[in-house]
């Protein structure tokens, strides 16, 4: 339980958001939205400013920073930004000292996010954390359980699993749910005229690394019959640019920017980053495989550090191959058309399966409401 505190000032909620990644961006959007009907319904203005992307920005948020100059991912590319990554923390503590919130809300992007919320505290900043998506610490890193405890007020994670383990460590846990139930439609399209979807991740690096392999293979796909070429569709990542996909251009496919699901529910099949657009997909019932590869030393270190025998989130939900997994070598265009060639319709058997363990929808209203929980009305000592 947190303890509910006084407003700064009275009548105002002032919140400051961070997030690092397009699905951080796109949960933070639905978290404004909601915050704004509750403290609507309780009288109170909400000023909210931080760091994200278009979307948070788009329903309100005064935006410092762009997450697309901060998402920095796997050992040699953190590495290799490391001073980068440093010059930004600082710059994130000073925005929050500046901006003095009520809240500080860190969602996902925990490499940055728990080392904000340590500053902060060593800092004795005054401000409520709260950290949104628990980081994977039964993957690897479990050591990050005991951040979680000492750094954050609350954490709120979104598997179903999660919320047991992180209380037996200690954890203030806010057990409230998956936001995807609510981004993601709940009618499911009849029509798939899409014969593939390409999603290659929203990151420059995942750019680099997937869409050689990914267009080569759908080239080749093409070539056996498998789709048209314009039955393929890329679904350009949030806070990406047209000139990011110059590759993709060059050989006739099209990139559609802000409809992502929409191009996931149309497609008869899809290949699909590591990461929350797998969990996407199958919410949407679409028939996918996913898809990793990172730089050689980032490959062998989460290798030897990681502790699942999965990466994909639908089949560590299940705890079993549902979709399958072609990382780092394995990623290739031959096994692509291999996977895909084959029938995947048993997948969609699966995805009932899987939206049953997620839960009800409207977890953002929930999280929404706790954050109002942990103020009095009554305001504090002005600063």
């Amino acid at each position: 339980m947190v303890t509910p505190r006084a407003l700064r000032q009275a009548g105002r909620l002032k919140v400051f958001l961070v997030a690092g990644e397009a699905s951080g961006d796109a949960y933070g959007a639905l978290l404004i939205r909601e915050l704004q009907q509750v403290c609507n319904t309780q009288g109170l203005i909400l000023d909210l400013v931080g760091w994200g992307g278009d979307g948070m920005h788009a329903e309100g948020m005064r935006l410092l920073t762009h997450c697309a100059s901060i998402n920095f991912m796997g050992f040699l590319e953190v590495a290799q930004n490391l001073p980068t990554i440093l010059q930004n923390l600082k710059r994130a503590e000073a925005d929050v000292v500046r901006e003095d919130p009520d809240l500080v809300l860190t969602i996902d992007f925990p490499g940055f996010n728990l080392r904000l919320a340590k500053a902060l505290r060593q800092r004795q900043h005054s401000a409520l954390r709260v950290q949104w998506v628990a980081p994977q610490v039964w993957a690897w890193k479990a050591g990050r359980v005991a951040k979680l405890r000492e750094d954050f007020d609350a954490v709120a994670p979104i598997l179903p699993f999660e919320a047991a383990n992180l209380e037996a460590e200690g954890v203030n846990v806010w057990n409230l749910g998956h936001p995807l139930l609510d981004l993601v439609p709940q009618t499911q399209e009849d029509a798939r005229p899409i014969g593939l979807a390409l999603l290659p991740g929203s990151r420059m690096q995942e750019l680099k690394h997937h869409l050689p392999i990914l267009i080569d293979a759908a080239l080749e796909g093409a070539m056996q019959g498998l789709w048209s070429m314009n039955e393929v569709v890329v679904a350009g990542a949030p806070g990406r640019t047209e000139s990011d996909y110059a590759l993709v251009r060059e050989q006739g496919i099209r990139v559609v920017f802000g409809e992502t699901h929409r191009i996931l529910a149309q497609a008869k099949r899809a290949w699909v980053a590591s990461g929350t657009a797998t969990l996407e997909a199958a919410l949407l019932n679409t028939p996918h495989v996913l898809v990793y590869k990172t730089s050689w030393v980032t490959y062998q270190v989460a290798k030897r550090l990681a502790k699942v025998k999965f990466i994909g989130l639908p089949n560590i939900l299940l705890n079993r191959t549902l979709v399958p997994e072609l990382i780092q070598h394995d990623l290739t265009p031959s096994n692509l058309l291999s996977h895909t060639s084959q029938s995947l319709e048993g997948q969609q058997r699966g995805f009932s399966e899987l939206q049953s363990q997620l839960g009800g929808p409207c977890a953002a209203r929930r999280l929404a409401q706790q954050m109002l929980e942990a103020f009095t009305k009554e305001s504090g000592s002005e600063t």
